[in-house]
């Protein structure tokens, strides 16, 4: 029976409560992973510096997505130097210095890896 006033009896509310708990949860939490990011940074450097492109690095299992506007414009580098990594959040950041004909000439960027959920490197400067 309703009592007058209430939407449905209180006890309705409580076999609706592990329903509405597991649809709050918060997503997975993702951590830094410097050591991974490390060797994520080294391989796609050196990849442009083999003349690789960005779209290359896409099409690796699994992929690694690059946002560097002057490497999806076609720029070159002849040379690079990674400095050590330091946990952002959950990525790692890389002051790196690149080397190569203009528009590059000799750059310091920063390079912001992530590992999880996907592989990215994206450029900070």
């Amino acid at each position: 029976m309703r009592t007058p006033g209430l939407p449905c009896p209180p006890f309705r509310w409580l076999l609706l409560a592990p329903a509405i708990l597991v649809g709050c949860g918060r997503g997975p939490e993702y951590k830094a992973e410097p050591d991974k990011a490390a060797a994520v940074i080294e391989a796609a450097l050196s990849a442009w510096k083999e003349g690789k492109s960005c779209d290359d690095l896409r099409k690796l299992s699994p992929p690694i997505h690059v946002a560097d506007e002057r490497w999806h414009g076609g720029a070159t580098i002849t040379s690079y130097t990674i400095g050590e990594g330091k946990p952002f959040g959950p990525s790692t950041r890389f002051e790196v210095t690149l080397e190569g004909p203009p528009p590059i000439g000799t750059k310091k960027a920063t390079y912001t890896v992530s590992t999880q959920p996907a592989i990215s490197i994206a450029l900070g400067d």
